[in-house]
C-alpha cells in the first residue's frame, strides 16, 4: 500500500460513482500515528484522512439519493473493517469520516 494506491482508489471510486470503498482489515493502513515507525505509514494514514476529508456522511448520502431518485450522484461511500478498532487512527473514527461504528 502506497499513498498512491489510496489516491487512485479515491479517483476511480469517484469515476465510477456513485459507488463503495471497502477497505478490509484497515488497522493495517491506518493504524494510530503515535505508534508508527516510519514515516511511509504516517504519510499513507494521512492521505487517507485527506481523501475521507472529499467524502460525505452516510446520512447525508441516503438523503441525497433519496432526493436525487435514480439520478446519479458522483458521491463515494467508505467502509473499513477491521477486528482491532482501537488500533485505527482515532482522526479517521471521528465524525465526518467513519460516522458508524458496527460491532
Amino acid at each position: 500500500v502506497s499513498e498512491d494506491n489510496i489516491r487512485n482508489l479515491f479517483s476511480k471510486a469517484y469515476r465510477t460513482a456513485p459507488s463503495i470503498a471497502f477497505v478490509d482489515e484497515i488497522d493495517t493502513i491506518a493504524s494510530k500515528r503515535d505508534n508508527l515507525q516510519r514515516e511511509m505509514e504516517r504519510r499513507i494514514v494521512t492521505q487517507l484522512l485527506t481523501c475521507m476529508d472529499q467524502t460525505i456522511p452516510l446520512v447525508l448520502l441516503v438523503k441525497i439519493l433519496i432526493q436525487t431518485s435514480g439520478k446519479k450522484p458522483g458521491y463515494v461511500l467508505v467502509i473499513g473493517a477491521t477486528n482491532r478498532p482501537d488500533a485505527v487512527d482515532p482522526a479517521l473514527r471521528r465524525p465526518g469520516r467513519f460516522d458508524r461504528e458496527i460491532s
